[in-house]
């Protein structure tokens, strides 16, 4: 059950703006506040990931998202269960399945790297030897008497602001379980400037699936790009044509409302031949390559991959090198 939507509430919208940090520190201190909630008789059992992700977080939100899931998880708890089990993991996913009628990745999610967290109880699952548990506070003044629970909605708000997705699979007789997938950030990267070091290198990115275009923004002006991001080619063309040479290359979706990758292409090639266009889709074919390359696109890249080979074709094709260690995602998230 992915749950839905709602406001935030206004004490956690004054916060700085995100900022890629860590997420085990954030993690560890939600899980800290939350053992010391918990009777003594209810463990807490924590297995995290060693990959140290990175995340575009504004940390006290997320943190206070986290100790609320964790509350639930709790309060959930039935039958014989006697842990709370906490585990954190990094996962790829760059094989993801378009959703036709929706138009939009199934889930939400667009390829790239996530931190992936579960939250159980020993009911459902089964804390192993690489689980360790929390101790209790061992001052009393350690313990608070209570803590404010965010409603679901609310929880589910703040993920999806983080380009995140929550659900809760709650199971008579075993409590509720979450599953949260928050992206990892990419490495700052060395700007992307023109030779003569004056600006950065300006990407349009067309896009009408707004989550992600969220994304691509972030990984590619972590990658050291400037970007703009437009929904349909309607809106982009304008921009275009008020000012053909005031970007560097276009990046655009092949299906779009009501106006197609290649019709954009076409245009954008009689505004101005030699601007570098790419088009990606969720499903590319022969026939699809074909007809980009016949209209003149630079490259025809498939949406289910991972955003750090976008990143990467943007910059050879403007004759740049980045990182010698970044050949796929997976190295970037290592660094």
């Amino acid at each position: 059950m992915v749950i839905g939507k709602a406001s935030v509430h206004p004490d956690l919208l004054q916060s700085a703006g995100p900022v890629n940090q860590g997420l085990e520190p954030i993690v560890a201190h939600a899980l800290q506040r939350f053992r010391a909630l918990l009777p003594g008789e209810v463990e807490l059992a924590v297995e995290l990931v060693h990959e140290h992700p990175q995340v575009r977080a504004h940390a006290d939100r997320l943190e206070q998202a986290l100790v609320s899931v964790f509350i639930v998880a709790w309060h959930s708890m039935v039958g014989l269960a006697t842990q709370i089990v906490v585990e954190m993991s990094e996962v790829l996913l760059d094989d993801v399945v378009l959703d036709p009628d929706a138009g939009k990745l199934q889930g939400g999610l667009p390829p790239r790297r996530y931190a992936r967290l579960v939250v159980s109880n020993s009911s459902r699952v089964t804390a192993g030897p690489a689980h360790r548990l929390m101790p209790a506070p061992t001052q009393i003044d350690d313990r608070p008497s209570s803590a404010r629970r965010l409603p679901l909605v609310e929880i589910s708000k703040i993920i999806a602001q983080h380009h995140g997705m929550i659900t809760a699979s709650p199971e008579p007789g075993r409590g509720t379980a979450f599953d949260i997938y928050l992206p990892t950030a990419l490495p700052r990267e060395t700007p992307a400037a023109h030779s003569s070091g004056a600006d950065l290198r300006h990407i349009i990115y067309v896009d009408d699936y707004q989550a992600m275009r969220g994304l691509v923004s972030e990984a590619l002006s972590d990658a050291g790009f400037r970007v703009t991001c437009y929904e349909s080619g309607r809106d982009a063309l304008p921009a275009l044509k008020a000012d053909p040479s005031g970007c560097d290359a276009v990046v655009t979706d092949y299906r779009l409302q009501g106006y197609s990758g290649i019709e954009l292409l076409k245009q954008i090639k009689r505004l101005r031949a030699d601007l570098p266009v790419i088009i990606i889709s969720g499903y590319v074919d022969d026939a699809l390559r074909a007809s980009a390359h016949d209209a003149g696109a630079a490259l025809v890249m498939s949406k289910t991959h991972d955003l750090s080979e976008l990143c990467i074709a943007l910059r050879e094709l403007f004759g740049d090198s980045p990182h010698p260690d970044l050949v796929t995602y997976s190295g970037w998230s290592r660094l």
